[in-house]
Parts: structure tokens; sequence; C-alpha cells
């Protein structure tokens, strides 16, 4: 196999900022979800609006698997920056449109509906976004920085979701006008022709122009024989993944608003710090993924989470949200890390963004998607404790990491024939 070419300086950074800007559009309407859902849609109680809000936020994470799908086909086709280019341009648009939707007041059943239509264009871009971004810098970076780069790439994500809590905690300080919840989105969607002006400055993936030279895009099937051990992996990373990040990203506000009446602000605290703690140990602990291994660091974000979760949660109920936070940021970490890496590992090049963009994007969905109306849910029905929390966040652990066990286990070893289709 010919050595790949030494990739543009630039192009790590393009592609950070990139993802940054676009999880910023994203991640606005995260964090103002609550605060939405009475505006374009009836309230009833403050549970209510929370379930709406869930609900509104999860329309978006489950929409990610048609878009790396489709962004997929576009990757394997056309080429990784085309698709990249045109998911970010496809988010800045339905980001603008949220900014200036009319509410529930005032155009009746007409608001929620375009707000659904919104945010499921917002992730069918972002489901080609994350993928493609991640695959087009370990075909460019090779192998061997797999890890590395892709904790850099990923823990851009979460500045982009610190940048989206500053604005929000901006718009929504007293004596703010009533409409300066539109500000952030009018202005994450003019900061994502930024990044589309970005992605116009990066190359190709040399891998990819290589194999398509040699050959055209090979025949995509869902569960075929030859493909479906790739789908169940990509999705089993995207579901582990998923379900390990919300916790503290999510829940942890939950708990201390709806259950123990903290004040929103103070709760936003412990989002800020998980986030941040996030993007440290994701970088982190991608480069020791090229030293130990890409199973051996998903594994023991999965073994981390069964040793933690009930000290983590004893924390928790005791109030020690700073402890708790920081305890689960580690496996949550460990595991997106590598979410790219294992996700497209071995898989074919002109296939590999629709498996990963696919499947990564549909386990992602389903569970981080749904995982905020789950717990919260199973809080409420269990009169505030989070015990049935705890039992599906472990549940989740132990059952992904047995996947992953059988599924890397069963992975062919890989010919030194073959090694141009899994560069």
């Amino acid at each position: 196999m010919s050595t790949l070419p030494k990739p543009p300086k630039h192009l790590l950074a393009a592609l950070m900022c990139g993802n940054l800007l676009e999880y910023f559009d994203f991640f606005i309407f995260a964090h103002f979800s609550f605060l939405l859902a009475p505006k374009f849609y009836p309230s009833i109680s403050p549970v209510h609006d929370a379930i709406i809000g869930g609900l509104f936020f999860a329309i978006g994470f489950l929409a990610r698997p048609l878009g790396g799908y489709i962004f997929g086909c576009m990757a394997d086709l056309g080429g990784r920056r085309k698709s990249l280019m045109f998911s970010v341009l496809g988010m800045a648009i339905p980001t603008l449109c949220i900014g200036l939707l009319p509410t529930y007041t005032q155009v009746g059943i007409a608001a929620p509906i375009a707000l659904i239509a919104c945010r499921i264009i917002q992730g069918m871009c972002m489901g080609g976004e994350f993928t493609n971004g991640g695959i087009l810098l370990i075909e460019s970076y090779g192998w061997k920085r797999a890890g590395t780069v892709a904790g850099l790439y990923n823990s851009s994500a979460g500045m982009g979701s610190l940048l989206a809590i500053a604005c929000v905690a901006i718009a929504t300080r007293p004596g703010m006008p009533e409409w300066s919840w539109r500000a952030p989105f009018i202005l994450a969607a003019a900061l994502g022709v930024i990044a589309f002006y970005l992605r116009t400055c990066v190359t190709e993936s040399p891998v990819f122009e290589s194999e398509k030279r040699i050959r055209s895009a090979d025949e995509f099937k869902l569960f075929s024989p030859q493909h479906r051990r790739f789908v169940y992996r990509a999705f089993c990373v995207g579901a582990v993944a998923g379900v390990f990040i919300w916790i503290p990203l999510s829940y942890t506000s939950f708990y201390m608003t709806k259950v123990l009446s903290i004040p929103l602000h103070t709760a936003a605290k412990m989002t800020v710090l998980a986030v941040i703690g996030h993007n440290i140990f994701t970088a982190i602990f991608g480069w020791l993924s090229d030293k130990v291994g890409l199973q051996r660091t998903m594994l023991a974000a999965c073994i981390t989470q069964l040793i933690c979760i009930y000290p983590a949660f004893t924390l928790l109920h005791e109030q020690h949200f700073a402890l708790f936070q920081l305890i689960m940021i580690l496996p949550a970490a460990m595991a997106y890390s590598v979410v790219h890496p294992l996700s497209s590992l071995n898989v074919p090049v002109l296939i590999r963004g629709r498996v990963s963009g696919f499947s990564f994007s549909a386990g992602l969905s389903i569970f981080a998607g749904l995982t905020p109306l789950i717990t919260n849910t199973l809080t409420q029905l269990m009169g505030g404790s989070s015990t049935g929390v705890m039992i599906y966040v472990a549940t989740t652990g132990l059952l992904g990491g047995a996947l992953l066990v059988w599924l890397l286990k069963e992975a062919p070893a890989v010919k030194k024939s073959e090694l141009r289709l899994v560069a």
C-alpha cells in the first residue's frame, strides 16, 4: 500500500472549526428546547413542557440516520468534501428559519409543524456532517493517528455546545426583550456561512480519490452478509456513546431543576462543567487510544461505566453534582474519542460513508435522542428517584460492551491485498 501524502496543515483546524459551528447551530435548540416548547405548543404544566421540549429535541436526532445515509451516498459517490459542504449549508438554512418562525399564538398549529420541519432538516444535515468529517480526517491522517484526530474533532463539538450555552445565558438574562431567543439562531446561521467557506478550503480524501480511480462505488445493502457486521458494530458504537454522554449533559440538569427545584442558572453551571470535561478528556483518550488500541478504549468505557454507576449516582443523590459530572464524563469521553475509527474500521472505502453515516447515526439517534425523554420520564414515574435511570445506563453499558466484544471478535483479519480498501 502506498504511503498517504502529508495532509494540509489547515485540514484538522478547518474541519474542527466547521464542526464547532455546525454543532453550535444544533445545540442552540437543545439549550433552548424547554423555553421554546410553550412558544410553539400550548403550555399545560412544567412537566408537560419538559416532555414536549424533549420530543422537539429528539426529532432532530431521529432524522440523523436518513441524513447520514443521504450524505453518506454523496460522500461515497462524489467525495467527502462535497458532502461536508452541502451538509453545513443545509444546517444554516433551517437554523435561520427557526429564528424567524412565528409562535403558536401568532399562527396556531402551523408553528409547531414548521418547527418540526426545521428540526428534521437540521438532524439530517448533522447526520452527514459528523460522520463524514471524521472519515475524511482518518483517511487523510491514517490509522496510526486515527484516535488522536478523531478525539480532537469530537472535542470541537463540545466547544460548539459551550458557545451555544453562552449565547443562551445572555439571551435569557433578566431585562432582555421577549424576542431575544431569536438572536442566537440568527447568529448561528451567519456562522454557518463561515463554516461553509472553511469547507471550500478542505482537500478531498487521498484514500477516496485513489480508490475511486480503481473502481466504482460498491452497491450497499443493509444487513447483507458482507456488510451487516459493519452495520451492527457502528450501531452499537453510536448507542453506547449516545447514552453515556447524555447523562451528564442532560439528565443532571433535569434532576437539579425538576426534582430538586434548583435554579436553572445553577444547573447550567454543571452542564458547562460536563462539556468542558468532555472536551478535554475526549482529546486525551483519543490520543491514548492510538497507544492502547481503539477496541480496548471502547471496552474500557463500558467497564468504567459499570464500575462507577452506583457510586456516581450516590453522589448525585447527596447533591455532589460536580463530582457526579466528572465521574460520568470519563466513560462518555472514552467512548466518544473512538466512535469514528471504530465505525469505519475494516469497512471498504467506497461504502464507508453510508455504513458509518446510517448505522452510527441510527444508534446515536435512537439512544441519545430518546435518552433525555426516557430518563426524565423514568424519574417522574418513580417519584423523583433515579434508580430506573441507573439501571438503564448500566444495562446499556453491559449489553453494548458484550455486543462489541462479539462483533470485534468476529471481525475478519485484513489481507495485505485488501489494505487499499480499508486504508
